[in-house]
């Protein structure tokens, strides 16, 4: 694996929670359990652009490294496709059409690429069980943690962990 995929592999999870964390302190009338993360990319939003950008690069930065997985054979392309889906996000803010399109689209391309590779793994590696069973259940875990909070971004949050769990095992992974 080149240096740079590596570097860009276990930073992702600093990326993603330090730039969510960095978009919250901005936004002090933020509730994690009364709104989505994209709330704070709202065009009635004054700061929006930061937590819209912090997507795009996100997006751009997972697509690059979804590309160079696919080179390893470790994902499908349901990866790189699950990351463009999040750049789109942060280009089409909630009160546009598309966003929820492509934030529900992120997720399932994402949990649906965990699975299938845990699914082609699992005979030869013990340890894609983790991902297998692990994908359905987190997704789960999502859908009903809409049903306990009012807003979305705890379960949001429980995904991009989980996701980001995926990518520094990826990273770690081809690295043995």
């Amino acid at each position: 694996m080149k240096r740079w995929v590596r570097i860009l592999g276990l930073s992702f999870p600093f990326l993603t929670f330090g730039g969510i964390l960095i978009a919250i302190y901005l936004n002090p009338w933020f509730s994690l359990t009364e709104n989505a993360l994209s709330d704070m990319g709202s065009i009635k939003n004054p700061i929006g652009y930061v937590f819209n950008s912090l997507l795009v690069l996100l997006g751009f930065l997972g697509f690059v490294f979804g590309v160079e997985m696919l080179k390893e054979k470790r994902i499908t392309v349901l990866f790189p496709l699950g990351m463009v889906s999040l750049l789109l996000v942060g280009i089409f803010p909630e009160e546009y059409e598309p966003h929820s399109f492509f934030a529900l689209a992120f997720y399932v391309l994402l949990f649906a690429d965990i699975f299938i590779c845990g699914l082609k793994r699992v005979r030869k590696k013990k340890s894609a069980l983790i991902w297998l069973l692990g994908s359905p259940t987190v997704f789960m875990v999502m859908v009903y943690l809409t049903r306990v909070f009012e807003g979305l971004a705890i379960p949001e949050l429980v995904g991009a962990l989980f996701i980001n769990a995926r990518i520094v095992y990826l990273t770690l992974e081809v690295e043995q």
